[in-house]
C-alpha cells in the first residue's frame, strides 16, 4: 500500500446534548475561526493530505460554508455522512464513532488518523501519529492511538468520557471507555453504581485519536454485524471505536501502539468550556503556535 499520502477524518456529527448545541459550529478564534480549523492547521503541518468531515445532512450547507472559510488550500477536502435516516424507528442520533469511521470506508485507501471535532490535541501529537501512518509499522493488523495523561483532559466544569486504557511496553492491553470522570476535591474519578473510584493522574487516556490502516473498515464491519444484531433495537446503544478496538485487542486479531503524548487537552464538551477555549486560542496566537489569522 503507498503511505505517500495520509488522511485524517474529523467526526462531526454529533449531537452536542450536553453543551446544549452543535458545538462544531460555535467560534472560538478572533476571526470566527472553528475548532476544527485549528485541528486542520495542525493536520496540514503535521503531513496530512486530506481531511474526511463525517457530518449528518441536515447541517451541511453550514457546515461546508463554515469549515471553508479558514480551509488549508493545500489539503483535498471530503465529505461523508452519518445518515439519522438511517437509524430505527425511535433512535434519534447517530450509531456512535464506530459507525461514524465505518461511513468513511468508500473515501479512504491510504493510511488514516481519526479525531473528533470539539476537541483540541496539540500539533505534536499529530506529528507523531503521522511518522507511525508513513511507517511499515503500520499495517493490516497493527494499529495506532495517541494516549493522554488523564490530568490533561479533565474539565473543570463538569464530567467527561475518557478511554481509561492499561498499557504495556508501549502496546494497548485494555482500554475501558469510562463516563463520568470529574475532579472532586482535587481528585480525580467517577462513581459506578453509587461508589466513588479514584483514577490515577498519570492514567494514559484515549482520546479518540487513532490511526488506522485501510483494513480496520473490514473489522468494523465484522464488529457493526454484531453490535446491530445484539443491541440494534435499544434507542440508547452506541457502537464505539474504543470498544471496536478493545474486541480486536482481546482476540488478538490486532494490537495497537499508544503513543504518549504530553499535550494539553481542552474542548467543548460544556458550554463553560467555551471561555476557557477561546483563552488557549489567543494564548498560543500571541506565543506564535498559531497566525492572527488562519489560511
Amino acid at each position: 500500500m503507498k503511505r505517500d499520502k495520509t488522511s485524517i477524518v474529523i467526526m462531526a456529527a454529533g449531537m452536542g446534548s450536553r453543551y446544549g448545541g452543535l458545538k462544531q459550529l460555535d467560534p472560538v478564534g478572533p476571526n470566527g475561526e472553528l475548532l476544527i480549523h485549528y485541528t486542520l492547521y495542525d493536520a496540514h503541518k503535521s503531513g496530512f493530505d486530506k481531511a474526511v468531515f463525517v457530518i449528518r445532512r441536515d447541517f451541511e450547507d453550514e457546515f461546508k460554508d463554515m469549515v471553508s472559510r479558514f480551509m488549508p488550500s493545500e489539503m483535498e477536502e471530503v465529505y461523508a455522512y452519518q445518515d439519522i435516516e438511517d437509524l430505527p424507528e425511535g433512535r434519534k442520533k447517530p450509531w456512535g464513532t464506530g459507525h461514524a469511521v465505518f461511513v468513511c470506508r468508500n473515501s479512504i485507501d491510504e493510511p488514516f488518523g481519526v479525531v473528533n471535532a470539539d476537541d483540541f490535541y496539540g500539533r505534536s501529537s499529530f506529528g507523531s501519529l503521522n511518522e507511525f501512518l508513513r511507517s511499515s509499522e503500520c499495517n493490516e493488523n497493527t494499529y495506532s492511538m495517541v494516549g493522554y495523561l488523564l490530568k490533561n483532559t479533565v474539565s473543570p466544569h463538569g464530567a467527561v468520557t475518557r478511554g481509561v486504557s492499561k498499557v504495556s511496553d508501549s502496546w494497548l492491553v485494555t482500554i475501558d471507555e469510562t463516563r463520568g470522570i470529574v475532579i472532586r476535591d482535587g481528585k480525580i474519578g467517577f462513581e459506578r453504581e453509587g461508589v466513588w473510584e479514584e483514577l490515577d493522574p498519570l492514567t494514559a487516556v484515549s482520546m479518540n485519536f487513532w490511526g488506522f490502516d485501510p483494513y480496520i473498515f473490514d473489522h468494523i464491519e465484522k464488529e457493526l454485524s454484531i453490535f446491530l444484531k445484539e443491541k440494534g433495537d435499544d434507542p440508547k446503544a452506541e457502537f464505539l471505536i474504543p470498544d471496536v478496538v478493545a474486541s480486536l485487542v482481546e482476540s488478538k486479531k490486532a494490537r495497537l501502539k499508544v503513543i504518549d503524548t504530553e499535550e494539553i487537552w481542552f474542548g467543548m464538551t460544556h458550554p463553560e468550556d467555551r471561555e476557557i477555549v477561546m483563552g488557549e486560542i489567543k494564548r498560543m496566537i500571541a506565543e506564535g503556535v498559531y497566525p492572527e489569522k488562519l489560511r
